[in-house]
């Protein structure tokens, strides 16, 4: 997170580029959770399978579903998972940000056009 400090806060240069890197920030940690959720469900899929077939054991359907849901690869995953929920979080609060700062801006140039206009130096 940038923090609007300096003589550059209010360069229309300098928050399109923010808006510009906080939406390629959102996407990116939103591919990344959606690559972390493919992976959990194939890893859930090859666990059951595991349990299902080719353990020493025999599991009924429901058994090797539910191993394959606490095995630890798949539980290291969604904790993967769970961070990557959060870093999506805070992209997309940072893209809000932003946003916001450009409504504030362009409401602010809005009553100052408005002010010229009423004082009489506005066309």
């Amino acid at each position: 997170m940038t923090l609007d400090k300096g003589i550059h806060k209010y360069d229309p240069h300098m928050i399109a580029e923010e808006k510009k890197q906080a939406i390629i920030d959102y996407r990116q940690c939103f591919r990344l959770y959606n690559q972390l959720v493919d992976l959990k469900d194939k890893t859930i899929n090859q666990r059951y399978l595991y349990f299902r077939f080719q353990s020493n054991e025999k599991n009924s359907v429901d058994d090797a579903k539910a191993k394959a849901k606490i095995d630890p690869l798949v539980l290291d995953i969604v904790e993967k998972l769970k961070s990557a929920d959060q870093l999506k979080d805070e992209a997309y609060a940072e893209m809000q940000r932003v946003e916001t700062k450009i409504q504030f801006i362009l409401d602010s140039n809005s009553i100052k056009r408005a002010e010229m206009k009423l004082s009489g130096f506005g066309t």
